[in-house]
């Protein structure tokens, strides 16, 4: 953890009667230090530094900077774990861990990280961090750092992925799960956070989340769409765990993108006609429900192919499928794109349009235009009647369809 060395303020003292050593003479020392020493606030950002120059690791870690930085993400849980001991303790505890730091060669170091709280202290005012690097030949004969972090333990055993947030909402662990579902590497997940894994649509949605978890402990839950991702898309659930405050966040990961299509393909299959893929007649009265609950102006036509019967009966079901499923086609391309269409019977559709943009007549000239285009296309003789209904103040969807179902009758016997 480590870091430029902050500038001592102009009006200090110029010498320490107790140690000798001035501002100039420390500015000479310090390139010899092989510790580095930190102060952080509350939020666990860097609030004063002294270090060598370039920082103890080779890269330096600026003020205002989170001390998660550089450390290996399978340490960061100790560190993390460390860090809410170390603040919820009495001034004058402190604590240690060993673990690694990526330096300014991108090669992992190990490093000695030993906490004091220091937070009575009226000068330093935050929690005190100490580093040293382990030379080379006590390194190697220490055993493998090992997490024994009980978070990281289990969430390497769960199916799912697993995240640990700080309290703030940056990302400090991921599980092996967590990382093949974003497509990622822990220390890119750390530097980019959450909201960047998530697809544009959602990724709004995700950041309120995040903005209500650092606020206070709680749970949420959401299904988001991943951007660029092996997996599409994700339920999360957050929890934000804390007693008066928010200590860290888990964020559990589940793949759902099967379940979401199977969701999608059964509500397709509900609402829409196997044939036609149109609405079916249960989704035009949820449709029709929605519109004047609204009291959107809608006009609703009623439509009946005449001479269909003598198809099916002269070349078969086979012949009257492709002509539905034509019709269907050419009323989807030649109608408006906010024209909702949908077949209610054999040979009878419905189209609802807002009534300031489709007059009755010329929706009713339109379909009729739309019908003979397919009949010359298929080399068949058929033609079509429609009838029309404009809702009125207390209509129900059935009032519509039967008022727009009449007229169409009353066309019928016009030969219109």
């Amino acid at each position: 953890m480590d870091e430029r060395a902050t500038p001592v303020a102009d009006d200090a003292p110029e010498d320490d009667e107790a140690t000798g050593i001035s501002l100039e003479l420390l500015d000479r020392l310090r390139p010899h230090m092989t510790e580095s020493l930190m102060v952080l606030d509350h939020e666990w950002t860097v609030t004063a530094n002294l270090a060598p120059p370039g920082g103890l690791i080779g890269r330096g870690l600026g003020l205002g900077l989170h001390t998660l930085e550089d450390m290996h993400p399978d340490d960061a849980v100790q560190v993390m774990e460390l860090g809410i001991q170390a603040f919820s303790t009495r001034p004058g505890w402190q604590g240690s861990k060993l673990v690694r730091m990526r330096r300014g060669d991108g090669i992992y170091g190990r490093y000695e990280i030993t906490a004091i709280n220091m937070f009575d202290d009226p000068v330093v005012a935050g929690m005190v961090v100490r580093t040293r690097e382990v030379p080379q030949d006590v390194a190697d004969d220490l055993p493998e750092i090992q997490t024994t972090s009980a978070i990281e333990t289990l969430a390497e055993l769960l199916p799912i992925g697993v995240l640990l947030l700080d309290r703030r909402g940056r990302i400090v662990f991921a599980n092996d799960t967590a990382c093949g579902m974003l497509g990622h590497e822990p220390e890119n997940l750390k530097r980019d956070g959450l909201a960047a894994m998530i697809a544009d649509p959602d990724r709004a949605l995700v950041t309120d989340v995040l903005q209500r978890m650092v606020t206070m402990p709680g749970r949420e839950e959401c299904t988001v769409e991943l951007a660029d991702a092996r997996v599409q898309r994700v339920q999360c659930r957050f929890s934000a765990e804390g007693a008066n405050e928010v200590t860290c966040i888990v964020v559990t990961m589940e793949d759902v993108t099967e379940r979401h299509a199977a969701q999608r393909d059964l509500e397709q299959r509900a609402n829409h006609d196997a044939l036609t893929g149109l609405r079916n007649r249960a989704s035009l009265h949820d449709l029709l429900h929605e519109r004047l609950d609204r009291g959107d102006p809608t006009t609703v036509a009623y439509l009946d192919l005449d001479g269909f019967k003598a198809v099916n009966d002269t070349w078969g079901h086979d012949r009257g499928d492709h002509l539905l499923i034509a019709l269907a086609s050419a009323l989807r391309s030649g109608l408006a794109p906010d024209v909702e269409i949908a077949r209610i019977g054999g040979d009878e559709f419905v189209i609802v349009a807002t009534a300031t943009d489709a007059e009755p007549d010329p929706l009713v000239r339109q379909l009729h235009t739309l019908v003979a285009s397919v009949a010359r296309s298929e080399s068949l003789s058929i033609t079509c009647s429609v009838g029309t209904s404009q809702a009125l103040p207390g209509d129900t969807p059935k009032d519509l369809v039967r008022r727009a179902d009449q007229a169409m009758y009353a066309a019928k016997g016009q030969g219109r």
